[in-house]
């Protein structure tokens, strides 16, 4: 059986085509669809429950509180095992599935790749609901555990299958500890470090490329994200002997580049909002 994960918050204009979309698959292994509500205050939640009546597949959990995405996600797995799922597949609550076929590509290509135990492939930006196939996205692939680095777990997160046994590597109530904004980057992290990646040339997938929560257009939110993913390089430098090659003179030129994006993107909305105002 293969669970698809969908973690959630505040996505009631997106999560009915999520769900949609893998609920239309032609896959030859049984689906389970486990939906982490994260304590939505819009209408997710009715959105979440009225799929969950009608589809016996989808297993529909509304947290009481807040608890934030990494730990919303990390309950999600362990239902996962727990069911003894034998893949695991990620879909992002504001974005979708683009091929009917998605997880049977994949999971033949698992099947026929023994050595491999996660696979990823190529995303649409979906830009206001236009699809543009840009190649903007990282696409790591093979022995890539000396070079992850702090833009390793670039991977379009909705376009991941992986061996559910691969967790069995990870200290999952440590990693709910450490609290940290987002799973993908220390879990592929760590993920990297004891299999081959696999990656498929072919677009299965629409990342929603729109302003969200994760992607932060104040300055305290931008700051506090970005500190986050340093302490997630760190934490996984120290975990495996220094291999991540994390250091001070690393940190402040990602930084530094991150700032001029973050500012460059600034100045770019202010100039098409002014051009927006017609003069009397």
């Amino acid at each position: 059986m293969i669970a698809v994960c969908i973690a959630t918050y505040n996505q009631d204009l997106f999560l009915a085509q999520a769900i949609e979309s893998v609920l239309s698959q032609e896959c030859d292994e049984a689906i389970r669809v486990y939906i982490g509500d994260d304590a939505s205050t819009d209408g997710t939640s009715t959105i979440g429950e009225k799929y969950a009546a009608e589809d016996s597949r989808i297993v529909y959990v509304r947290r009481e509180k807040n608890i934030g995405l990494s730990a919303n996600t990390l309950d999600l797995y362990r239902r996962a095992l727990s069911d003894q799922c034998r893949y695991i597949a990620m879909l992002d609550g504001d974005d979708y599935w683009t091929d009917t076929h998605k997880l049977q590509i994949q999971l033949d290509y698992l099947r026929t790749h023994q050595e491999v135990e996660f696979v990823h492939t190529a995303a649409y930006d979906d830009i206001n609901g236009q699809l543009i196939a840009a190649d903007t996205h990282h696409k790591p692939t093979g022995d890539i555990s000396l070079c992850y680095g702090l833009r390793g777990a670039l991977h379009t997160n909705s376009t991941v299958v992986f061996r559910a046994d691969l967790l069995r590597f990870c200290d999952l109530g440590e990693l709910e500890a450490l609290h940290f904004s987002v799973l993908d980057y220390p879990l592929y992290g760590i993920f990297s470090q004891h299999t081959q990646f696999g990656y498929i040339d072919y677009y299965t997938a629409a990342w929603r490329n729109h302003v969200s929560a994760s992607q932060p257009i104040r300055w305290n939110q931008f700051v506090r994200l970005k500190k986050d993913r340093m302490r997630m390089w760190k934490w996984l430098d120290e975990r495996y002997s220094h291999r991540f090659q994390y250091s001070k003179a690393g940190v402040i030129k990602w930084f530094s580049a991150q700032l001029i994006a973050f500012f460059v993107k600034k100045c770019k909305k202010i100039c098409i909002n002014r051009k927006k105002v017609v003069p009397l």
